[in-house]
């Protein structure tokens, strides 16, 4: 029974259990590892659900499997449902390859989903081929632009910087000779070669005095 009960979720993504609820098979989704460059596949995943599904087209599948009719093939799923209401505390009940049944501490019940071999999800390169010629969106903060946007941006400012740095020394040019123009023109009137102020000489001493003069 366990594996009908399995190959008809496979094939119709559920398999109602009257009363317990329905098993669900989810496709998963693809994971994207950019450190890796790689893409690993979906991994299909079984839930169990408290939500209940008509078993009609459950009961004709096990009928055709076991060449029996409707009456039978529904007495059959009631009586693999009943093992599981039957569960002890943290007692399994094997569905195939599927999973497992079980009840925790509390009695509730759960499913917990196979984990498939790593042969049957395999990955795939993910290596990001970037075109120069061709712009691509990029994330600058948190402003999104495109590639040629920000080369534009990028090149206008190595073109600005040198004529910046131009100007300020052309400034500071003009402030040094403004400085040395103000300096120049104090009260001691310095040249390029020292002090030009006069100096008033005067008469030595008589003790310095030349004889005969």
């Amino acid at each position: 029974m366990e594996k009908i009960l399995t190959s008809y979720l496979y094939q119709y993504k559920s398999c109602p259990l009257p009363p317990l609820g329905t098993l669900l098979l989810h496709p998963g989704l693809a994971q994207v590892l950019p450190g890796q460059q790689k893409i690993l596949a979906p991994v299909p995943f079984i839930e169990f659900s408290s939500k209940e599904m008509p078993p009609d087209n459950l009961h004709a599948f096990i009928a055709d499997h076991e060449n029996s009719n409707i009456k039978e093939a529904a007495l059959f799923l009631q009586n693999y449902c009943n093992r599981i209401l039957k569960l002890k505390v943290n007692e399994q009940l094997p569905l195939a390859a599927a999973g497992y049944f079980y009840k925790d501490d509390e009695e509730q019940l759960h499913f917990t989903s196979a984990v498939l071999p790593a042969a049957f999800v395999p990955y795939v390169a993910a290596e990001r081929v970037i075109h120069p010629d061709v712009a691509h969106t990029i994330l600058v903060g948190d402003r999104e632009t495109n590639s040629a946007a920000m080369s534009e941006i990028l090149n206008t400012e190595e073109e600005i910087k040198p004529y910046r740095w131009w100007l300020a020394a052309v400034w500071l040019s003009v402030v040094a000779v403004v400085i040395i123009f103000f300096y120049s023109i104090n009260n001691y009137k310095y040249s390029f070669f020292g002090s030009s102020k006069s100096i008033n000489a005067t008469e030595a001493r008589k003790s310095y005095q030349i004889p005969g003069k």
